[in-house]
């Protein structure tokens, strides 16, 4: 009996994939362009003349260059040979086998307190069952971006053949060690935005946009939108990354957090407060709905009002000083200009319209600066939006202000 000996194979990775449609298209040649071939059998085998030969080197052919170019899985030296064709480095383009020991990989995490968001769940939910390839959940520290994403992930498992979660909030993996998409894969990054900002040459940046060391990522998201596949990648990030409007204009999904509001009165209950409809809309209005600001409140409230919440509305109490360190270290993470823009709008607790923002900050900064930085505060979750008729009006939550107001109070 002859064994017969598997040669092994190599496909290209989402991101190599793009790198070759690159490649290719600056060559110039059509795709059934037999140069392709006969480049490929030279490489090979260099003592022959390939030119305008019938039959090629063993293992080359056209079928085999679009199952290639397709990203499938070819012999291993003719996978090598091609990418040297288009003067590539072959171990740039190669997908990894999956390491499921991969450092940073985790288990779903177990959230046991979850309250509301059935609508959010049941959006997105059918965004994945739609085959949508990316999902970004955004919005503020504390929203509950990673609970909705465990929540979703959970529910979503036996939709797919592997769930896997990627916490970033230790060391972010680097692009080589990102795994490739295997058939039917959920894949979670919880904390996108620790690889996003930072600073360069002293300054800091605008919302979303990628630190130096992880410049490739953008390709990365990139790749799993434009490539097809049976895979879905989840995101969560307090800023929206640079190049997802983009991408949603090709079928990603960028989903803002808001807070809770029928949830919040779930969350109450919880903590066993008393209170009416219009108790609980005023609190929830107080801390933007945010579930982690909610739940502090909350503990406040049982401790020294004895869960009366109409009496902790009534006193004229905001509870700010368990929110101050979390509030600090967001705005050490913007650029002086933003800072500047939260002081001014931290004075105006009804907010500014555009116009009256420019007029105000004109002599800091060009208008064009201005409202760059005003979009990245809003990126960043930090400042909201509101009508007022036929203009929009910016502001901060009560309880941010107030954070703001007394960080600033206390630098002076």
């Amino acid at each position: 009996m002859i064994s017969v000996v598997q040669m092994p194979s190599l496909k290209l990775s989402l991101i190599g994939l793009q790198i070759v449609k690159q490649a290719r298209q600056e060559k110039g040649w059509t795709i059934d362009n037999p140069r392709w071939l006969e480049e490929a059998s030279q490489i090979l085998e260099p003592a022959r003349d390939w030119e305008n030969a019938e039959v090629f080197a063993a293992g080359i052919s056209l079928p085999t260059w679009k199952r290639f170019l397709q990203g499938n899985a070819i012999d291993a030296s003719v996978f090598k040979a091609f990418c040297q064709v288009l003067s590539l480095n072959w171990q740039d383009l190669l997908e990894r086998t999956l390491n499921l020991s991969l450092s940073g990989k985790t288990q779903i995490p177990n959230i046991p307190l979850f309250f509301g968001r059935r609508y959010e769940l049941a959006t997105l939910t059918q965004a994945i069952e739609q085959g949508t390839r990316l999902i970004a959940i955004t919005g503020m520290g504390g929203i509950g971006k990673t609970a909705v994403a465990a929540k979703l992930a959970e529910s979503s498992k036996s939709s797919f053949q592997q769930t896997l979660w990627f916490g970033f909030n230790l060391t972010p993996p680097t692009i080589d060690s990102l795994p490739s998409l295997s058939p039917k894969t959920l894949l979670v990054f919880d904390g996108w935005d620790r690889i996003l900002g930072g600073d360069r040459a002293g300054l800091r940046q605008r919302a979303g946009q990628y630190r130096l060391e992880y410049e490739s990522y953008p390709g990365f998201l990139q790749s799993i939108v434009e490539t097809n596949h049976s895979s879905c990648v989840i995101l969560t990030s307090r800023e929206q990354p640079e190049g997802l409007n983009t991408l949603s204009g090709n079928g990603a999904v960028i989903f803002p957090l808001g807070g809770l509001m029928e949830g919040a009165i779930e969350l109450l209950q919880h903590h066993q407060l008393t209170f009416d409809a219009q108790q609980w809309i005023s609190l929830v209005n107080q801390y933007g709905g945010n579930p982690l600001f909610l739940n502090m409140a909350a503990n406040f409230i049982h401790e020294l009002f004895a869960g009366d919440v109409g009496e902790f509305l009534a006193s004229g109490t905001l509870v700010t000083g368990e929110f101050e360190p979390l509030v600090a270290q967001w705005l050490r993470q913007i650029s002086l200009l933003e800072q500047t823009l939260i002081k001014y709008l931290a004075t105006q607790a009804q907010g500014l319209t555009r116009e009256e923002i420019l007029l105000q900050l004109g002599n800091y900064a060009s208008n064009g600066d201005i409202l760059a930085a005003l979009l990245s505060l809003k990126r960043r979750a930090l400042v909201e939006t509101m009508k007022d008729g036929d203009k929009e009006r910016f502001f901060l939550q009560p309880v941010i202000l107030k954070c703001v107001q007394r960080l600033f109070r206390s630098q002076e």
